[in-house]
């Protein structure tokens, strides 16, 4: 196999660490890319990787989705890196309902939720794919909460990208966020394969409730840590969908390298299974104002994309 590039975002801890452990332990081949707001955090979870695996492969590069200027940055900085050329990329960073304690927007003014799981990795994966070649994989993290269960009494509704940016904090915008991911995979993969003739490959993957990731930050009580990691153990048998870090990182690792998965794009995957999105998932007039207004709000011009060359 030819040496490749995957790219995880938020590959420091939790499904992105186990993603990319269970990518470096497949073959030496692949060269994994942590791609992270905290370079420090990045840099120990790298040499973790490692030891780990055996895989000396592993790099590191600052990555904050929270600013238009630090993706560009990346974007220019992995350019020019010796690297093995791009063939994946995992977009597993987040931010959780909870939100960043002090942070409520983005350094462009977006709220954050919105900003970084969604515009972020919008404007991360439109300007990478000029990077790939013929063939590639794309997956977006996404979550079972785009089509949240009847008990948590939130009416989820799409009006306009330009709207939800501008929006509150808390499980509503993380639902939406999570819609939008969705939306972004179907209609990456709709406008990869009827606009270009390249192979690569976007889907959406749910990694189920995991209980044992600091996704859920509180900060400071030990006590109430402890807590919310029990109610998200007992919300994941609710819903039927319980699950660890350790478990879905190894299947969202095979989206990227298992061969039998080259063509399969388009999908949205629950813990590896290929299950139907939301009803609302599927309106693709929603999908194409998501991506146009998307495009606007990151000034992502038609010209940087493989889409208008």
């Amino acid at each position: 196999m030819k040496k490749k590039t995957v790219i995880i975002t938020g590959g420091n801890s939790g499904l992105g660490y186990q993603c990319a452990l269970n990518i470096a332990k497949n073959d030496p081949d692949y060269h994994i890319l942590l791609a992270c707001r905290n370079l420090k955090k990045a840099d120990t979870a790298a040499e973790m990787l490692k030891s780990e695996t055996g895989n000396p492969n592993i790099s590191t590069m600052e990555l904050d989705l929270a600013s238009l200027s630090s993706i560009r940055m990346f974007y220019d900085a992995f350019s020019k890196a010796d690297l093995p050329p791009l063939y994946a990329v995992v977009c597993n960073a987040g931010i959780s309902a909870g939100g960043v304690p002090g942070e409520k927007y983005t350094k462009d003014g977006y709220e954050m939720i919105f900003g970084v799981s969604h515009l972020g990795h919008f404007l991360l994966t439109n300007l990478l794919l000029n990077l790939m070649g013929k063939s590639g994989r794309i997956v977006f993290v996404s979550s079972d909460m785009h089509n949240p269960p009847p008990f948590f009494r939130l009416k989820l509704v799409y009006d306009n990208a330009k709207a939800i940016s501008a929006r509150s904090s808390g499980m509503l915008q993380y639902c939406t966020s999570k819609l939008c991911n969705i939306y972004c995979s179907y209609e990456m993969a709709r406008l990869l394969a009827t606009k270009t003739d390249r192979q690569i490959t976007v889907n959406a993957f749910n990694p189920g409730a995991m209980s044992d990731t600091n996704f859920i930050r509180i900060e400071g009580n030990i006590l109430l840590q402890g807590i919310m990691r029990g109610f998200s153990r007992v919300m994941g048998v609710i819903v039927g969908k319980p699950s660890s870090s350790v478990k879905s990182g190894a299947i969202l690792a095979s989206l990227i390298i298992e061969p039998a998965l080259a063509e399969m794009t388009g999908k949205y995957l629950d813990r590896g299974k290929d299950i139907k999105s939301s009803l609302l998932s599927y309106n693709k007039d929603n999908a194409r104002e998501l991506w146009k207004t998307s495009m606007e709000l990151s000034k992502l011009s038609q010209s940087e994309t493989i889409f208008g060359q």
